[in-house]
């Protein structure tokens, strides 16, 4: 029995016979009428494309169309342009299909399931690819799925019930530190991705001096981009303020409305809603000139090891959501809005304000992993080489291409 590669090979050597056929049949039929050949010498010209292909695939050997004497074709066939222009209209209809059918065979394959595990918001440009066809473009059925916090993330990656996971480098980090073999493939935002929200007297950064800031924990990645930002703009984050545990962002946006705290980080789509509050925001981190790996694009080095093709066709898929994630907006402010109750304008403020933090090229770099490394605490993650971490290698290549 043929295999489906076999079948699709023989039926487009079929179709290649088929407009060779007609094309040397079509140059028969002018070169008799162009030089009034005798139709025995017509019969003798053989055509030296076609070999045996009918043996091999009818099981019998083609003969010679018959051909009538140029006095009867020109009594039966009218004008010469009038027999040639339907041949040409066959050539180009077969041509057509013998392009055309192969990529229609492909895309009727099926397609192969894969799951992807997040947190939250940080799967927008994921899911709005996945509502626009792209990934199932590249072959592939993409399960999203959201979960409660990194550690699940990793673990449920570790463990191999996702294949990919879209979750901070800190925690991928610190599970390679451990003897864990994962591997950043992408970075899809590399900066800070927090802006400094204060209340509304303090319009400066050197007005935080002396005052409370929100944070949600101790070691936590917001703590470590307060700290680095009030380095950046000259002031002491173990003297010159307080750091409070409050929690996460609803939590100290509460503490900020309430005047608990008198500044804290917030993430970039609360921009409006803190706003709307009469909140200022004093600062957008991602101006600030560092790299860090903010939200990344995981998968285990045994899956690459085993399936680098599948990995490799993943993230040119990959490639190709984020770019349509950044060029239609009419495709994300509609996701947008199934979770949040704000206009259309204020959504667009939202989508921009993602969609300038997300990178086109999202090519993991050492400097990224470099600042999540200098931010942890033991000595074993702090002498960890953030090429161990990385895995430039897809794209690369895909960008490239």
């Amino acid at each position: 029995m043929c295999t489906a590669t076999q079948e699709v090979s023989f039926l487009l050597v079929r179709l290649f016979r088929n407009c060779a056929n007609i094309v040397f049949s079509s140059f028969l039929s002018f070169r008799a009428q162009r030089e009034i050949l005798d139709p025995s010498r017509a019969l003798g010209m053989t055509n030296p494309c076609l070999g045996d292909y009918d043996a091999a695939f009818d099981g019998r050997r083609s003969s010679p169309p018959p051909f009538s004497s140029s006095v009867e074709q020109k009594k039966t066939s009218g004008p010469r342009k009038n027999r040639l222009v339907p041949r040409l209209v066959k050539v180009l209809a077969l041509i057509v299909l013998t392009f055309l059918l192969p990529f229609e065979l492909v895309h009727a394959q099926p397609l192969t399931k894969i799951r992807v595990a997040n947190i939250g918001g940080t799967s927008d440009h994921l899911q709005v690819a996945i509502n626009g066809g792209i990934y199932r473009k590249h072959g592939f059925d993409v399960e999203n799925i959201q979960v409660g916090s990194s550690a699940t993330v990793v673990q449920s990656l570790i463990a191999g019930e996702v294949s990919f996971a879209h979750v901070g480098a800190v925690p991928v980090v610190a599970a390679v530190a451990s003897g864990i073999d994962l591997k950043i493939v992408a970075v899809f935002i590399n900066r800070f991705n927090y802006v400094m929200v204060t209340l509304p007297d303090l319009q400066k950064p050197q007005d935080l001096k002396g005052k409370t800031l929100a944070i949600s924990r101790l070691g936590s990645g917001d703590e470590f981009a307060t700290r680095e930002a009030l380095r950046r703009w000259g002031l002491d984050p173990d003297k010159d303020v307080r750091l409070l545990q409050v929690g996460l962002t609803m939590a100290r946006l509460a503490a900020l409305q309430g005047r608990h705290v008198q500044a804290s980080l917030l993430s970039p789509p609360q921009i409006v809603e803190v706003q709307r509050m009469g909140l200022n925001v004093m600062a957008d981190l991602t101006d600030l000139d560092v790299e860090y790996a903010h939200y990344t694009l995981v998968t285990k080095g045994s899956l690459i090891a085993e399936n680098r093709p599948f990995v490799d066709r993943f993230m040119r898929a990959y490639v190709d959501g984020i770019k349509f994630y950044r060029s239609h907006p009419e495709a994300a402010i509609p996701y947008l809005r199934k979770f949040s109750k704000q206009s259309d304008a204020e959504l667009r403020i939202v989508y921009e304000n993602l969609r300038k933090r997300i990178r086109e090229e999202p090519v993991p770099t050492t400097g990224g992993v470099q600042t999540i490394i200098g931010s942890l605490r033991t000595d074993k993650e702090k002498e960890l080489d953030p090429r161990r971490v990385i895995d430039t290698s897809f794209l690369t290549g895909a960008v490239a291409k």
